[in-house]
């Protein structure tokens, strides 16, 4: 339930604070007063668009900030998944601010995209205005309307859809396979040539790191068997050597010893023996390195040779060794595909003809469970009409065939009503009025509050093109449907007005020049001559106001008693 609509800084309004309760709640002024700009600002803090001038002053930030009492477990699961944190007590608040051109948006004060609050306020409040009874006459809405109510169709379509994919991705591959066969033969020979070269380089994976160190290394033998040489030299040769300084190193501090007995020279005399042992492993290991370094020229040839093949293919393929290696293996794929198409033509073929029989399946169980619930639709649509003063009316959803496969099945739905007796049924696009379908759309909304769970509902001038008795009766359908939630009405009938448990009074004033959009909660005496303007327009007499209490008594008589 809407509890309360802050507004700040936005379009006509300075700054509003409007606390809302249960039941049935009406909204009237006059016209250009700025009713449409109250309900403007909910549809903004939900995430809808915002115009280029919409902040009112723009060295200052606009506010639009709903507050929502809730005890539905889809919405705090659908919270939780999203990372928003849900108050135990069940109120949520969606905060947007706009500012420089840019919107921030906050629930229970967390930062959250306009996606994400898009996504949570169908679970808050179904708003609807004026231009949203044009939905009715488009096949796509009438088919989802219908399918609001088709129990377990969404497995079916979720099915659908996947088994209409596959057929898609079948066909593309077909159409491919299909192209020109010279077209065919051309991509053939060049699969083959480029896979028979890369197969016959016989690529290992890692063997060119191998190469161009062997490269390396016979490409500098003469310098590196030299360093090597002179570095064993300075190990054991020269004068003085390593090894000879070492060993001199030895022999006197075995003098030492002989001297004194201190463990600090034993420990020294233990690591010069361990660095003479070292010294004269590093001079075997440098020997066993320098003659194996030998120049072998046609060995040195045959690692340039191998090398040069692995550096020609990754500049022709613009690629390393395991790339080319993944290359070879999707030509090779390739080279089945269009060597066996005529195979592969026949398997697809066959995939086709076994995802169409099981999307005629899919689609008959889809047709069954919408003309079910066509006609408990249509059952109760007959009855909620009635009761807005359609006495003869006879309504019927034609569920038919588009002969299409399409993700949501091959149905389109047709509304067909008639106002009148005698009249015969007639497409809803052909037959409603503005006023009727006005009518018509309460109706269904009546009906789809109760299937959805909505708690809130919010009209903007539903009752466009109607007076009198139609009126009164829709003033009461909106009081007994506001019995089990709560309805906000901005509303010019007087009829609907008086029935109404709340009654705000949108005004607009002049000051500094400038134009402001207020709202009030009006109290008993100042509902009479709300309702009295609403009847008798600038002139308003004793028994214009008469009338106006009147309505309101008996409207009250009649919430009453039911």
């Amino acid at each position: 339930m809407l509890t309360n609509l802050y507004v700040k800084n936005l379009a006509l309004i300075d700054e509003i604070d409007i606390d809302f309760d249960k039941g049935l709640t009406v909204l009237t002024g006059e016209t250009g007063a700025g009713k449409s700009i109250i309900l403007g600002a909910v549809n903004i803090a939900l995430g809808g668009k915002v115009s280029g001038d919409i902040v009112r002053d723009e060295s200052k930030e606009a506010v639009a900030q709903l507050s929502f009492y809730f005890d539905d477990d889809d919405l705090k699961s659908h919270l939780q998944e999203q990372d928003i944190s849900a108050d135990d007590e069940g109120s949520l608040v969606i905060r947007r601010v706009i500012s420089s051109g840019r919107s921030r948006f906050k629930v229970n004060g967390c930062d959250v995209s306009a996606a994400q609050v898009r996504e949570i306020a169908p679970y808050l409040l179904d708003l609807h205005a004026q231009r949203d009874n044009l939905r009715l006459l488009k096949e796509k809405e009438q088919l989802s309307l219908v399918d609001s109510f088709a129990d377990g169709i969404e497995p079916l379509i979720a099915r659908m859809s996947e088994k209409l994919c596959e057929s898609k991705d079948i066909s593309a591959k077909m159409e491919l396979l299909g192209e020109d066969e010279a077209a065919r033969l051309r991509e053939l020979d060049l699969l083959r040539f480029e896979a028979e070269e890369l197969e016959e380089a016989d690529l290992k994976e890692g063997e060119d790191e191998e190469l161009e160190a062997k490269f390396a290394r016979g490409e500098n033998a003469g310098k590196i068997r030299e360093y090597a040489f002179s570095a064993l030299d300075a190990v054991t040769n020269s004068e003085p050597s390593a090894s000879s300084l070492i060993s001199s190193s030895i022999n006197l501090i075995n003098s030492i010893s002989e001297l004194t007995s201190d463990s600090e020279i034993s420990q020294i005399k233990d690591m010069l023996y361990d660095a003479d042992s070292i010294i004269s492993d590093c001079a075997g290991e440098l020997r066993r390195y320098a003659d194996g370094i030998d120049a072998d020229e046609e060995e040195f040839a045959l690692v340039t040779e191998r090398l040069n093949i692995y550096n020609k293919l990754k500049d022709k393929y613009r690629t390393d060794t395991p790339g080319l290696l993944a290359l070879l293996e999707e030509k090779l794929e390739r080279i089945d595909e269009l060597a066996d198409s005529e195979e592969l033509v026949k398997k697809y073929n066959e995939r086709l003809k076994q995802l169409e029989s099981d999307m005629k399946d899919i689609c008959k169980k889809i047709t069954g469970k919408r003309k079910k619930a066509a006609e408990e639709v249509s059952r109760k649509l007959v009855k909620a009409a009635k009761d807005l003063n359609f006495n003869d009316v006879r309504f019927d959803i034609d569920i038919s065939s588009t002969g299409e496969f399409t993700s949501n099945g091959d149905n389109r739905a047709c509304y067909m009503i008639s106002t009148n007796p005698g009249e015969d049924m007639k497409p809803l696009k052909d037959v409603a009025s503005g006023g009727e379908l006005s009518r018509i759309m309460l109706a269904f909304k009546t009906i789809t509050a109760d299937s959805d769970g909505t708690e809130t509902l919010i009209f903007d001038e539903i009752d466009t093109g109607i007076s009198g008795r139609t009126a009164q009766m829709v003033a009461a359908k909106m009081a007994s449907v506001s019995c089990g939630r709560q309805i906000i009405c901005i509303t010019h009938l007087p009829q609907i007005a008086a029935m109404g448990d709340h009654h705000f009074l949108i005004s607009k004033s002049v000051e500094g020049n400038r134009s402001i959009t207020d709202i009030k909660l009006l109290g008993e005496q100042e509902r009479v001559k709300e309702l009295s303007r609403l009847l008798g327009g600038d002139k308003i007499t004793e028994a214009v106001e008469k009338n106006a209490a009147e309505m309101i008594e008996l409207a009250e008589k009649y919430k009453n008693n039911g």
